[in-house]
């Protein structure tokens, strides 16, 4: 066979023949596939990362930023994965990627996806943006709630013990891993909460996911926002963030921090300090500023400068006020004395006992008064009154009863 009967194809058009074949082959459109992340980094809003398995085998991955946007989960290098995507061929260099449409942690995806409904479901309720309760300026003595063994409650008390000598440290020691340990840690927490501390400490060293799915407990999440002392979180690494850090009001990273947070520093006294005599000393001269400028008003103003005339007058006023009342009192008084004479004439000229000075008596029988002498009759005893005087009597004969 010779080169004028054999037809030779071109690099580009293979490359662009094999593109054909891997944009038709309907397994290869939407893939399942397991690996481990290598070499992870983001561009431009996009994800890069070539994904490998126990062979050393390896194919390159790409990540659009609408799928990444949509993530759970934030990825790096070493994370195993499970992921869907379709395989595509780069015509240029004739080599295979896969794009990605979902991607999850492997082994602990159900975990990861746990993780994000329950953070999904109590941010929505607004349990991770409570306002934040402040740190007492000067804590006499703070809760912790961890092991009382390792690392954590012995960094605690060095930092404290060197920051602030007298703050107290009460340790309300819990399991901080395993199946147990959510009911254990619930229990210190209300105990702690109960106790006369004035911040709460919650602190265990780094871990596994699994070591530290304890503190994603959504009823442990949701008894650490409850808590009526301010909390101060400090889980796993710095680069682990549970759902108790999210929940509590403070998180740091490392158990010195915890330390720190709780115990201002003599120099962060000194601070606050200079911030209350800043804010006194402003407020001594606005007040001070405030009382000058209303005596100079006063003692401008016309009424004290002219005091004695405006003594004077206020004088005359009362003097004139006083005769007027004198006055009126004197007339009233004169004419309800009139009244008074008067009335008294027209009750004497109606008493019984004028009548009785003109000559009339007035006669009784049995302490009532006779008005018609129908009401007697022969024998009756009578008490007759005179205006002098009053005398008995026996009724002898009645005349013409009923006229005068």
């Amino acid at each position: 066979m010779t080169d004028q009967a054999v037809e030779f194809l071109t690099v580009g058009a293979l490359n662009r023949y094999l593109s054909a074949k891997f944009s038709r082959d309907p397994y290869l459109k939407q893939i399942s596939i397991t690996g481990e992340v290598f070499g992870y980094k983001l561009s431009n809003g996009s994800a890069y990362f070539d994904l490998r398995d126990d062979d050393d085998a390896s194919i390159r991955a790409y990540v659009s930023p609408s799928v990444l946007r949509g993530f759970s989960f934030d990825f790096k290098s070493g994370d195993k994965v499970n992921l869907t995507a379709s395989v595509r061929l780069y015509e240029k260099r004739a080599y295979a990627s896969i794009f990605v449409f979902s991607m999850q942690p492997a082994g602990l995806g159900e975990l990861y996806l746990k993780l994000a409904e329950i953070k999904n479901k109590l941010t929505k309720e607004g349990l991770f943006s409570k306002p934040v309760k402040p740190l007492n300026y000067f804590p006499k003595k703070v809760a912790v709630i961890t092991s009382k063994t390792g690392a954590v409650i012995h960094d605690i008390r060095s930092t404290i013990g060197h920051r602030n000598p007298k703050l107290q440290i009460e340790l309300f020691q819990s399991i901080v891993q395993g199946d147990k340990a959510v009911d254990d840690l619930m229990a210190a927490m209300m105990k702690a909460d109960q106790s006369d501390a004035d911040a709460i400490i919650i602190a265990r060293g780094g871990g596994s996911m699994l070591d530290l799915w304890p503190f994603n407990d959504e009823k442990l999440v949701r008894l650490v926002a409850s808590l009526s002392k301010p909390v101060i979180s400090s889980i796993g690494h710095e680069t682990d963030t549970t759902l108790t850090d999210l929940a509590a009001d403070y998180r740091v990273e490392t158990p010195t921090a915890a330390g720190n947070k709780v115990t201002p520093a003599i120099s962060d006294y000194y601070h606050i300090l200079d911030q209350m005599i800043y804010r006194f000393s402003d407020d001594i001269q606005r007040s001070l500023k405030k009382n000058l400028d209303q005596f100079e008003y006063l003692a401008n103003s016309p009424a004290l400068k002219s005091f004695n005339q405006v003594f004077v007058n206020h004088d005359q006023k009362l003097q004139n006020l006083n005769l007027q009342l004198v006055n009126l009192f004197t007339s009233r008084f004169q004419k309800t004395g009139q009244q008074f004479i008067n009335l008294t004439g027209k009750l004497d000229a109606l008493s019984p006992l004028k009548v009785l000075d003109r000559g009339f008596s007035l006669t009784y029988k049995d302490h009532k008064l006779i008005k018609n002498a129908a009401e007697l009759k022969p024998n009756d005893q009578v008490k007759i009154t005179f205006a002098q005087g009053s005398a008995l009597a026996e009724i002898k004969e009645l005349h013409d009863v009923g006229k005068i």
